[in-house]
């Protein structure tokens, strides 16, 4: 065998192709609606700013809905994986404050992504869409996913609340403060405030 048919590189399937486009697709819309928002992004825009052609990202989700479901979708996952990195052996209350902690690594490193998430969940709620189901599946994800953790929490057995309360009050903690930072992001230091829910968490669970 020759020297250049050894170093020769490998080509790319058509699924590995479609799926670098898709990703840089998801990269150039992140950008695309923190800068101008979900409504005034085209899919036109979005294949150009990518590189591509300006039919491509309409060519393959047909709709606006169609992709923004995807993308939430694709910047939930990256989310989760940075989850599932920090909750990693943990149990209990220091589950939950581990995944406010896995939040804060998240907004350091991909502020972004958390913009551009949120927006989009924002978004959807003045009108029903694919984007609306998707969210509404995820939202219903993470409350169940914390209702989970604080139930073997020790403490949390003292509480007059049930899990799926505190999975509420979770879920508005947390939210209500990233809605405070995108509103105002110089006035509302969001790594700051997620520390600061992290007290009131261990204190709702009935810990010090």
């Amino acid at each position: 065998m020759s020297t250049d048919t050894a170093t020769k590189p490998t080509r790319m399937t058509q699924a590995e192709r479609s799926a670098q486009s898709d990703s840089q697709m998801f990269e150039a819309a992140v950008h695309l609606i923190v800068d101008q928002g979900p409504q005034r992004a085209t899919l036109a825009e979005i294949g150009t700013t990518a590189g591509y052609s300006r039919g491509l990202a309409a060519y393959r989700y047909k709709t606006k809905d169609v992709f923004y479901s995807a993308l939430i979708e694709h910047l939930h996952l990256r989310w989760c994986e940075e989850l599932d990195r920090s909750t990693a052996g943990t149990s209990g209350i220091d589950t939950v404050i581990a995944a406010v902690s896995a939040l804060q690594n998240f907004v350091r490193s991909n502020p972004h992504h958390l913009r551009a998430m949120f927006k989009l969940y924002y978004h959807t709620i003045d009108h029903h869409s694919e984007i609306t189901q998707k969210l509404q599946e995820i939202h219903h994800a993470q409350r169940k996913q914390a209702a989970r953790w604080i139930a073997e929490c020790a403490t949390f057995r003292t509480s007059p609340l049930t899990p799926e309360a505190f999975a509420e009050q979770y879920c508005a903690l947390i939210f209500g403060g990233i809605y405070q930072w995108l509103v105002n992001p110089e006035g509302i230091h969001l790594d700051q405030l997620l520390e600061h829910s992290k007290i009131s968490l261990k204190l709702i669970a009935g810990g010090s």
